[in-house]
């Protein structure tokens, strides 16, 4: 809740804020509420139009707070150089954390200044890199940097080796 109110009535009306750093708060993001929150914040970045880095690491961010996150703040942000989601460990894990990719890869596409992505320990799977390669790193025309530590079995078995290809092209 405190998140949801920071963003809605903060940092919406700080058009000078160059950056935001609201990792390691573990419960932050989890669950509805969190859900809530990354909607507000989703509202509020494209109003922020000189905020370059903003930082979520570790906060509990589910694929439902992600996805929207992405496709109504990222997608829509002119300013945003770095994005960092770091140890939100299962946020992309199953067929939610797919349907996350795939708003996450189509907002890198649409996100013009993104140049830095962290996904690293988010729970990726292969079929997620795939997505995430294809629908949005090659359609990136500012992407310069993508970690992706910490995402343990992503890339062993033929789908690893399938998402490797899709990375590579």
């Amino acid at each position: 809740e405190g998140l949801a109110v920071l963003a809605a009535q903060g940092v919406a009306h700080c058009p000078s804020l160059c950056g935001l750093w609201l990792g390691d708060n573990p419960d932050m993001l989890k669950g509805a509420e969190g859900n809530k929150a990354c909607s507000a914040l989703a509202k509020a970045l494209p109003a922020c139009s000189l905020l370059e880095k903003l930082g979520l690491g570790g906060c509990g961010m589910s694929a439902e707070g992600l996805a929207v996150l992405a496709t109504q703040g990222v997608a829509k942000s002119s300013s945003l150089s770095s994005l960092s989601l770091c140890g939100n460990s299962g946020m992309l894990k199953g067929a939610e954390g797919q349907a996350a990719c795939t708003a996450l890869a189509q907002a890198l596409a649409a996100c013009s200044s993104l140049q830095t992505l962290r996904l690293a320990s988010c729970g990726m799977s292969a079929e997620g890199l795939a997505v995430l390669a294809t629908q949005g790193v090659a359609k990136s025309s500012s992407l310069s940097s993508l970690s992706l530590c910490g995402n343990s079995g992503m890339l062993k078995g033929a789908e690893g080796q399938a998402a490797c290809t899709a990375l590579a092209q």
